[in-house]
């Protein structure tokens, strides 16, 4: 029996945690990388510019897991409800 659908929603979530992990540990890494020394500089500002993008990209990887989880388990409900309908 081939459930389509389902598995391709697992194998689509799976790597959409992929990629958000991903984009999650080089945006961390920009983070704990920055130059944080005070005072500012007027020729730092476009380093403030690179931290709070950091930090947005470091938020949508997070989302971005969070989300590809949920469509996990919305296929993984699916394969248990066909499994339940079949036996």
């Amino acid at each position: 029996m081939q459930v389509g659908g389902s598995g391709n929603a697992l194998s689509a979530g799976l790597a959409g945690i992929q990629q958000g992990e991903q984009k999650l540990t080089q945006a961390a890494q920009e983070v704990a990388s920055a130059n944080t020394q005070r005072p500012v500089q007027p020729n730092q500002a476009n380093e403030k510019a690179d931290l709070a993008k950091s930090l947005l990209d470091e938020k949508q990887g997070q989302r971005q897991v969070e989300a590809s989880a949920k469509v996990v388990e919305a296929g993984s409900k699916m394969i248990g409800s066909l499994v339940d309908i079949t036996v």
